[in-house]
């Protein structure tokens, strides 16, 4: 039997499923609510090559003394790529080095939060919509029977492996598809390749919110697939 290829994933999240804060508090109108709920992302064939890339970027900053000083860096010996959190100077050099990296591409699907889907639908469940959107998500990406995917979800507080394998299963489904997959939940931290699908979902988003396009213009041609879910869940 031929040997399958490999296809790695990276799954990360901007946004949230919330709709309701303590004692049920509906938080629609509060200052904090999220309104989109976006699951992005990566696929590669070479994995150590991306992780070297980020890895060796993340050994620049804490070696160079014009950037090893700033909080963010300093202040955790675990620092690691993250968009939101990120000093603007390490930012846009985070993004200058995603421009000029190959061998990824990315895949997006956005949710807008919408209370009355969120009820009937996914039956007042943030965990159950968020699983939702993304067998949506992966319905895109894993069609390919000459493929062992190996699938990274990044750990939030409510992922479960059990509905990370449910979800994979019914895009497969959906799909028609009989695919090798192996998937594991894993933290930031441990895969610093997802620090690419986290700083492509900010670039979207600041987008999408802010209306200043031009990190996601700058990195236009990484993303594949921009998967509008409005009206499909």
């Amino acid at each position: 039997m031929e040997r399958l290829s490999k296809k790695y994933i990276f799954i990360d999240e901007s946004g949230d499923p919330v709709f309701y804060g303590n004692r049920k508090k509906l938080l629609t109108d509060t200052d904090g609510f999220q309104p989109y709920l976006i699951i992005g992302l990566i696929e590669t064939d070479n994995r150590k090559a991306l992780r070297k890339v980020v890895l060796q970027f993340i050994d620049s900053i804490k070696n160079d003394p014009m950037y090893n000083t700033i909080p963010s860096v300093s202040g955790s010996k675990d620092w690691y790529v993250h968009a939101r959190g990120d000093h603007p100077e390490i930012r846009a050099k985070f993004f200058e080095l995603l421009r000029n990296t190959q061998g990824f591409s990315a895949h997006l699907a956005i949710a807008k939060k919408d209370l009355h889907v969120f009820n009937k639908k996914h039956n007042n469940n943030p965990t159950e919509f968020y699983f939702d959107v993304l067998h949506h998500l992966l319905q895109v990406c894993v069609t390919d029977n000459n493929k062992q995917y190996n699938l990274y979800l990044s750990e939030r507080g409510s992922n479960s492996l059990h509905q990370f394998k449910q979800a994979i299963e019914k895009a497969l489904v959906k799909n028609d598809k009989t695919i090798t997959c192996n998937f594991e939940i894993v933290s930031n931290k441990e895969m610093p390749e997802l620090s690419i699908i986290d700083y492509l979902m900010w670039a979207y988003q600041r987008k999408l919110l802010k209306n200043e396009s031009r990190f996601f213009d700058a990195l236009h041609d990484k993303y594949k697939t921009l998967l509008n879910l409005y009206e499909t869940i």
